[in-house]
């Protein structure tokens, strides 16, 4: 009888840590920052220590080069928490972010939800808007963490959040040649053999370690494979093709060389496009197979950036193409599609039709220009499909209350302005036009400092210093995306 009484009393021992799972509270989440300086609060051990030490060094490389503050929080649960609602009450406590410019980051995973979430803080919602962190999430992120690589999903989209918020302060220089003036052609082969072949050598051996290429060995996740080209016609592309001619132009005769590099380059332009073209074509195809109309659009909307400067570039023949992509892209989104359901032909619905399907709330969003929706109706079995699409340039983000796209800042005052003594005190009311659900958060004003070399110097040093112990002070208006897998 005793021997069992002590294997239950064993068994129960054992099982404790499990039934007692941490369910964490704000209050009783550690805050890494004020006990060892790191950005990242792991309770669990869900990140391993080789991807919290790599995660604190792009962190604190970003906040020295930006005051930007990110806070990652990896717990197993947060109970029956909201995930936005715990998001911001953290957010409100480690007051995360620079106190003047409101820049901080939360990313909160909690592992019992399978969902990542991020919090921005009212400064950086310009710069990482919901659209820009439902991205980050969904193609660097979730991929990883469909598959338990959880290490390598937060460590790609922390590398991803640097690269957004991280700006090249100068540019290297370029040593000229010592009192020598060199023209034509001669002048041409040394600019490339000192600024154009050591750089593309560098950025090849970049995109390589960032696995960007078809036949890298550590790859990097991407939702279009086909247009990754092997590294072999990443070089000949960008390296051997233009250098070589380079070395035809000079074994040109005659006076404008100019004139010929001029055509010849393009002529490289052109080959280049169609190459481009020939890859796009590609992933389309691959899209359409599934009829997958929504991701072709998605995707030539990526391409469309690229696409414009080129046309301001090179007018001819990529403004005419410019137009066609446009075009291409209307015609995909408005392109005839069969039913999921019955496989019979739908048709899509015009804008006063198509609100009978739409919420009140997706009418709002319409109607302020931040998301458009398609609606599509099955001719045989009255099926619907909805799709939207995203406003990039809309100044709306997500209402923390109604979770519709109608939430924008609405004023902004000074309550008590700065001086050369003290700090000031700023007042800035969020609102959602479709609810009317309303916030108002305080925020400080920088102290004037007198412009002063050493003044300057003696600041920056001690703002360095404080912000490696603690967050800054900063504030959220609920601005921000979660996905989950």
């Amino acid at each position: 009888m005793i021997k069992k009484v002590s294997r239950y009393f064993t068994i129960v021992l054992l099982l404790i840590p499990i039934i007692s799972q941490a369910q964490y509270t704000v209050e009783s989440i550690p805050n890494q920052k004020t006990i060892n300086g790191s950005y990242v609060s792991n309770p669990d051990q869900i990140l391993d220590e080789t991807t919290v030490s790599q995660i604190d060094t792009l962190l604190t490389n970003l906040e020295k080069n930006s005051t930007a503050q990110v806070a990652v929080v990896v717990v197993e649960s947060i109970g029956d928490e909201d995930i936005f609602e715990f998001a911001q009450k953290l957010f409100t406590t480690w007051k995360i972010g620079n106190v003047q410019n409101d820049n901080g980051l939360l990313v909160l995973f909690v592992n019992d939800k399978r969902t990542v979430r991020f919090h921005t803080g009212f400064g950086l919602e310009g710069v990482l808007p919901d659209v820009v962190c439902k991205r980050i999430q969904r193609d660097y992120m979730v991929p990883e963490f469909k598959n338990g690589n959880y290490n390598a999903g937060m460590l790609a989209g922390m590398q991803q959040v640097d690269k957004i918020l991280s700006d090249p302060v100068y540019a290297e220089e370029i040593k000229k040649p010592d009192e020598e003036e060199l023209s034509g052609f001669a002048a041409l082969v040394v600019f490339l053999a000192v600024f154009i072949a050591p750089l593309m050598i560098a950025l090849f051996f970049i995109k390589a370690n960032h696995g960007d290429f078809k036949d890298s060995k550590k790859k990097e996740y991407t939702a279009y494979p086909e247009m990754r080209p092997t590294r072999l016609a990443w070089a000949v592309e960008f390296v051997i093709i233009p250098i070589a001619i380079i070395t035809l132009i000079g074994m040109v005769p005659g006076e404008d060389l100019a004139g010929v590099l001029f055509y010849a380059l393009y002529f490289y332009f052109m080959c280049t496009l169609f190459y481009r073209l020939w890859r796009i074509q590609k992933v389309i195809n691959r899209f359409l197979e599934k009829q997958e109309y929504y991701e072709i659009v998605d995707f030539l909307r990526k391409q469309q950036w690229y696409w414009f400067f080129m046309a301001l570039l090179f007018p001819l023949p990529f403004a005419f193409y410019f137009v066609y992509h446009l075009f291409r892209k209307r015609m995909y989104r408005d392109h005839p599609r069969n039913c999921k359901e019955c496989k019979g032909s739908m048709k899509k619905l015009n804008e006063k039709t198509e609100d009978e399907f739409l919420t009140e709330g997706q009418q709002m969003e319409e109607k302020l220009k931040a998301v458009n929706y398609d609606v599509w109706k099955c001719i045989n079995c009255d099926s619907i499909e909805m799709w939207f699409y995203l406003n990039p340039k809309s100044k709306f983000t997500t209402c923390p209350k109604c979770q519709t796209i109608a939430y924008h800042s609405v004023s902004k005052r000074t309550i008590t302005r700065a001086s050369y003594s003290s700090s000031g005190k700023g007042e800035e009311v969020h609102a959602c036009q479709f609810c009317g659900h309303q916030i108002t958060a305080a925020y400080t004003i920088a102290q004037l400092v007198e412009s002063s070399t050493s003044s300057s110097s003696f600041s920056s040093s001690s703002s360095s210093s404080s912000s490696s112990s603690s967050w800054g002070g900063g504030s959220s208006g609920g601005g921000g995306a979660s996905s989950s897998w």
